[in-house]
């Protein structure tokens, strides 16, 4: 290959990430490449390895969604392995966390978070449930995350059997991650929260402009289920602390009544039907989808909305009628279906009946 060759392929690949949100996961990517080569795929949204590290697939997406369990953090990289899950085991294995991703169809389970690192110990935990070398608990998945960090934050190396870690994701003398903190100290990048707006002058030197980055953070639920949207990264984690019992317990307002703009809008997004596309769809006493959240019709009663995930969870549960039992509760409590203001909590579990 020649010179000009080669840097057709570097500008190609600069271009594959110039329309790119977040700077982490492109900075992650461009590490990634290191050690893996260009992406088998590239767009404006995610870049793909197939056959790589021990992965049957690896995708950096371009989000950043803020992830309370087992500690707040930000999700970004996906890693896929084949592996057959019988499927008894699959709500087990989700109470243990939204980052498992479990596709029957294709014999597939996947693990998002902020590493290759986090994921292989995610993955691992399957692997051990699968082969009853550990129990799907809660407590059991998180123990292992929470001790892989420990690990690194006493500069340790993290290591199971399959994965091969080319990239040393998990040696915390990795330069990549030594380059990150470095970064304020530098003085040529600016830090987290950041973004660089050309140059000043500070004291006769050139220096990076740096403004805070209008980002927008994403704090989900423990279906991964969007809940709310903020600017500021701050108050994303304050929000996610202060409501994490609920989050995690999917006992938090109804999505519909959120006042943000931005968040109805993702609502209204995809087809009627959460199997048909994103968004959420709101439900009638009958247990019937009857169109997106937001879309209420004129002499419609107060919307329940429901993701495709919450969905159903209800419909395995009871069916129709445990989504049917979901709305009334709702209306129930909230009757007023023009009442502005402050959502009120109504939960999706159906009262115990006293004894």
């Amino acid at each position: 290959m020649n010179l000009r060759s080669f840097i057709n392929i570097i500008d190609e690949a600069e271009k594959g990430y110039a329309n790119w949100d977040h700077e982490y996961p492109v900075e992650y990517s461009k590490h990634l490449e290191k050690t893996f080569g260009a992406p088998d795929e590239l767009t404006d949204e995610q870049a793909v390895w197939h056959n790589k590290d021990g992965f049957k697939r690896i995708v950096n997406r371009d989000e950043y969604i803020l992830h309370g369990s087992p500690a707040p953090h930000y999700d970004f990289i996906y890693c896929y392995i084949d592996l057959e899950v019988p499927e008894d085991m699959s709500d087990e294995l989700a109470k243990c966390s939204g980052s498992i991703l479990i596709d029957h169809l294709k014999n597939e389970v996947g693990a998002r978070c902020g590493s290759l690192t986090a994921n292989a110990v995610t993955l691992n935990f399957v692997l051990d449930v699968v082969a009853g070398r550990a129990e799907p608990t809660k407590d059991e998945y998180e123990s292992r995350i929470l001790g892989q960090r420990e690990m690194f934050e006493k500069g340790e190396t993290y290591s199971n059997e399959w994965w091969e870690d080319q990239s040393k994701d998990a040696d915390p003398n990795n330069p990549f991650y030594r380059e990150m903190e470095e970064q304020v100290e530098e003085g040529t990048r600016c830090w987290k929260g950041y973004e660089r707006k050309g140059f000043k002058t500070m004291f006769g030197k050139r220096v990076p402009n740096c403004v805070k980055r209008e980002g927008r953070y994403l704090v989900v639920d423990k279906f991964n289920d969007p809940v709310k949207l903020f600017d500021d990264e701050q108050q994303a984690v304050e929000y996610f602390e202060q409501n994490y019992h609920l989050l995690d317990s999917c006992e938090h307002h109804d999505l519909e009544e959120s006042s943000h703009a931005g968040l109805r809008a993702w609502f209204g997004k995809g087809k009627k039907g959460g199997a048909g596309g994103g968004g959420w769809d709101r439900y009638n006493t009958k247990g019937e989808r009857i169109g997106k959240c937001g879309d209420r019709k004129p002499g419609e009663g107060k919307p329940k909305c429901l993701s495709k995930a919450r969905a159903a969870s209800l419909r395995a549960k009871g069916g129709k009628k445990a989504i049917a039992a979901a709305v009334r509760r709702k209306r129930s409590k909230d009757k007023n279906p023009e009442r502005k203001g402050k959502a009120i909590n109504v939960s999706n579990k159906p009262r115990k009946k006293k004894k």
